[in-house]
């Protein structure tokens, strides 16, 4: 069982690595999303620089890549004793995959459509109000980190909140840990009034 287990996470990181929002634009616009704006490959910045369809198509992607691989894990491994914590190491090496691409040397996205779609298909309360979060901060601020970091956050004291596997409570710390860094600069430009609202 710990051998497929080990197997199925090498599958999950190869398919969640895949970089949506690069190989969209690359094909519907001929341009390196790497390049231009803020150079991440997340759906914010090709909305930015290849329109609002191909950002959404990519938000679609990117957080379809994680989840899919969660709900595949719950179903194939039902009857492991360890199930919740493999879903959250498959969930985990997901946003990991998203952040860190072999197929971009280890160089993409912020993970936050990924680590909110994973929530979803792992605690559906915790994702689902995850995602609400989200929408009322972003209509709020119109500004997409700001909106992913609260999101992120809420996370944390949801799973608290709902006596969530101690796992879990782990894995959404670190999570916003990470992302928290991956949003450093746009943390930066907040501070100095210089992030670009949507």
């Amino acid at each position: 069982m710990i051998a497929y287990q080990a197997l199925f996470l090498v599958i999950t990181y190869v398919i969640a690595a895949i970089p949506f929002g690069f190989l969209l634009t690359k094909k519907f616009s001929k341009k390196d999303i790497r390049e231009l704006g803020s150079k991440n490959i997340g759906a914010t910045n090709v909305s930015r620089i290849a329109g609002k369809k191909l950002g959404l198509l990519t938000l679609i992607l990117d957080g379809l890549k994680g989840a899919i691989m969660v709900i595949i894990a719950r179903f194939s491994f039902y009857d492991a004793g360890n199930l919740h914590l493999f879903l959250v190491l498959v969930a985990a090496t997901a946003v990991i995959a998203h952040i860190y691409p072999i197929y971009l040397n280890f160089k993409g996205g912020k993970g936050v459509a990924t680590a909110i779609a994973v929530l979803l298909t792992l605690d559906f309360s915790v994702g689902f109000l995850a995602i609400c979060f989200w929408i009322m901060s972003f209509c709020l601020f119109r500004i997409s980190s700001i909106a992913s970091l609260i999101a992120i956050f809420s996370s944390i004291i949801l799973s608290s909140a709902y006596d969530s596997p101690t796992s879990q409570l782990i894995f959404c710390g670190l999570l916003f840990i990470l992302i928290f860094i991956r949003h450093k600069e746009n943390i930066i430009r907040l501070i100095t009034g210089e992030e670009k609202k949507l």
